[in-house]
């Protein structure tokens, strides 16, 4: 039987299904190509709903790469979105701080700036001035997602710094009252449950930053940190602050605190199928990731892979870090959203909000 094309109709509900599952760089090319009518739906927040495809952050000496591990590894085409730095800096100076509703918060010297990596869109907030030494930062929220700040501790000199979105401004905490000098292994806090986390260099414990309360207390680690050179990163795992202890052989242990200062191991697991390294140097974890996935760094091939420890299996990545040293590698998982950077700025809706109340108290004007 014979069927004319030009009376086939499919359904839009149908073709959004059916584009929500296209990898980002196909997708990416599908939005240029359609029609002004397409494009408008495929920008609709049903449709981000309906895709909520989560990608890997990750800035190198050429560019910005967007993982996207949903992808087949024999996929390689569509499996990295590269993508220019939206401002002018140097990998070196780069920190990737954290990331919120699919935005992502970047910072070099004493610049801050929220940046979409799906839309490019950024919005740069208010500089912070200079501080020499070691600067820590990190980036979460109090008891509601609208009480965002930014958080930053010049390591040397014991100063905290918040930036509150709700007021558009800078403050300084008083620390008078903490009288120890703080180094922490990585410039990056991990953020969860209303606390950002710093794990203490040489001291075998977690700073622990109170978002709500701007209280900092101490933590102590289930295990002894060692060497520089062993990675120790900090994670989410259920919804709980968790790390990764190498061990002998070549494992690890991953210990969960569900209660403060009370930790447990939860699984312990060997690295199977991957090759044995020709050099004394190990697998190295980057990362932890959502759904028992880890980023590391395989000596052997000197290239990123992503291991799958609920499988036991792995996905090489075509990207080399050389050049950078392993604790210096910033990457964060993040959901692809058209939330605008604006949006981020609460300050700045309020002031809008006053205006438009203004606008609307005017008396009318009558003809």
């Amino acid at each position: 039987m014979f069927i004319d094309m030009a009376d086939f109709h499919i359904p839009d509900d149908i073709i959004c299904n059916i584009v929500a599952w296209l990898p980002t760089k196909p997708l990416v090319r599908f939005f240029q190509c359609v029609s002004k009518y397409w494009n408008r739906r495929l920008c609709e927040p049903n449709f981000m709903k309906l895709r909520s495809r989560k990608m890997i952050f990750l800035p190198t000496h050429e560019n910005l790469k967007l993982i996207d591990d949903n992808v087949p590894s024999d996929n390689t085409s569509d499996l990295i979105v590269e993508r220019c730095y939206p401002f002018d800096t140097k990998l070196s100076n780069l920190n990737v701080i954290g990331a919120l509703n699919g935005v992502v918060l970047l910072a070099w010297r004493e610049y801050f700036a929220l940046y979409n990596p799906f839309t490019g869109a950024t919005k740069q907030l208010p500089p912070l001035s200079i501080s020499f030494g070691r600067i820590a930062r990190g980036f979460g929220y109090g008891a509601t997602p609208d009480d965002l700040k930014i958080v930053r501790f010049c390591q040397d000199y014991n100063r905290w710094d918040v930036y509150n979105f709700r007021e558009g401004s800078w403050s300084r905490l008083n620390t008078s009252k903490y009288h120890i000098m703080y180094y922490f292994k990585y410039d990056v806090g991990h953020f969860v449950n209303g606390f950002l986390y710093w794990i203490a260099y040489g001291r075998s414990m977690l700073i622990a930053f109170n978002v709500n309360d701007m209280v900092i207390s101490e933590i102590c680690l289930p295990f002894q940190i060692g060497s520089k050179l062993i990675l120790n990163p900090l994670g989410t795992m259920d919804g709980y602050l968790c790390s990764l202890q190498p061990i002998a052989n070549g494992g690890f242990d991953m210990w969960v605190m569900k209660e403060e200062n009370q930790w447990s191991i939860i699984y312990s697991f060997q690295l199977a199928g991957l090759p044995l390294n020709e050099v004394d140097l190990p697998y190295c974890a980057i990362r932890i990731l959502e759904r028992g996935r880890i980023l590391m760094w395989n000596p052997h091939s000197r290239n990123l892979i992503i291991y799958d420890t609920a499988k036991a299996s792995y996905k090489t990545l075509n990207i080399s870090i050389e050049g950078q040293y392993l604790d210096e590698v910033q990457a964060l998982e993040y959901v692809e959203t058209l939330v605008s950077p604006l949006d981020m700025c609460f300050e700045r809706r309020r002031r809008k909000c006053k205006g438009n109340k203004r606008g609307n108290n005017k008396k009318k004007r009558v003809f």
